[in-house]
């Protein structure tokens, strides 16, 4: 078995193993390389174990090097999970001691894994983030009867108000709400590019549902739909429409959109474990999915830590939530491209 960073021209039989294999994710796609590269500018290191001219394993990875935040080596940034997807035991050694010997050679901080799967080796674990899967049916109305009261409560207030839902609003909709929603949790945004990038590199793959209030766009979801699952990758809402509940109709909307067009699993996405966004997901009536973040140190002696939690980006947040949206909206995706 040989280890090789994938050519341009072998792109598409990456693609053809990554959708054959079972423990594949949306973010191993190649679409997701391209999105982050144009995006970013970041250095795609795709790397394949090869047996016999066929490909048995692959890692996706990004060179990321920066004066101030540090150099590192991630699979895969700006989504939840990534990793190794592989055939067996030996493709997945061999691709992650590849990974390490290039954390070495470039002098890098550390390589991140985030995984579904804990691989055994010398890397060490985070295993704080969690992403929640919902169990769906052909019959949306058994998902409604394993959601607790007040969730079901709270989408018939919603339908009450006269809330109306749109498929496939315009990216700029999109953007409006969760640009400023971002901004009032703290979290510089991406950039609308990142957004266009997404729906132009799955095209097929990709929807935007928004819910509407007297016309006007209040609350947004973007999706990826992958084999079986839907997947809810960025929400959004406008804060002054709380009481009437845009967001738990959107979700209850996406649901029900999974069950009539067959799809078995809904991604609700990652969260860390004992804090509110935890306890909300936890009352639809799904189950949280255990996610593996793990490092291999070269430079630095400690994990490093990103989340939300994290003191710093406490601080951080603080001043960013005072900043007007004009302001936040242009130097955002500067930051966020530190923050994959």
């Amino acid at each position: 078995m040989k280890i090789e960073i994938i050519a341009e021209d072998a792109e598409k039989e990456w693609d053809e193993f990554v959708l054959s294999s079972s423990d594949s994710t949306f973010y191993h796609q190649i679409g997701w390389k391209k999105v982050v590269e144009r995006t970013y500018n970041y250095k795609p290191i795709y790397l394949a174990a090869r047996e016999n001219e066929e490909i048995k394993g692959v890692l996706p990875l990004f060179l990321m090097k920066h004066m101030i935040f540090g150099k590192r080596l991630i699979s895969v940034p700006f989504g939840p999970y990534g990793g190794v997807c592989a055939d067996n035991k030996k493709a997945t050694h061999m691709l992650i001691e590849e990974a390490k010997r290039i954390v070495r050679e470039e002098d890098l901080d550390y390589l991140e894994l985030r995984s579904i799967e804990k691989h055994d080796s010398d890397l060490i674990t985070n295993d704080s983030y969690v992403t929640f899967i919902i169990n769906l049916d052909v019959n949306p109305q058994t998902v409604w009867n394993r959601m607790k009261r007040d969730r079901k409560r709270n989408v018939e207030k919603a339908n009450k108000v006269g809330l109306e839902v749109e498929w496939d609003a315009t990216i700029e909709e999109f953007y409006r709400i969760y640009a400023r929603t971002m901004r009032d949790l703290g979290t510089p945004t991406h950039g609308l590019e990142f957004f266009k990038n997404c729906l132009r590199e799955f095209p097929r793959n990709a929807k935007v549902l928004t819910v509407k209030y007297n016309g006007e766009a209040i609350c947004c979801q973007f999706l990826f739909f992958y084999k079986d699952t839907v997947i809810a990758v960025w929400g959004s809402s406008l804060k002054e429409y709380k009481t009437y509940h845009p967001e738990q109709l959107c979700i209850w909307e996406v649901i029900k959109y999974g069950c009539e067009k067959g799809y078995k699993y809904f991604d609700f996405g990652r969260c860390l474990r004992n804090t509110g966004v935890y306890n909300y997901k936890e009352r639809w009536g799904g189950y949280p999915k255990q996610l593996y973040y793990q490092y291999y140190l070269n430079n630095i002696r400690r994990m490093p830590d990103t989340s939300q939690l994290n003191p710093n980006r406490k601080r951080f947040s603080k001043v960013w939530k005072k900043l007007p949206v004009q302001i936040t909206n242009k130097i955002g995706p500067v930051l966020r491209k530190r923050f994959p």
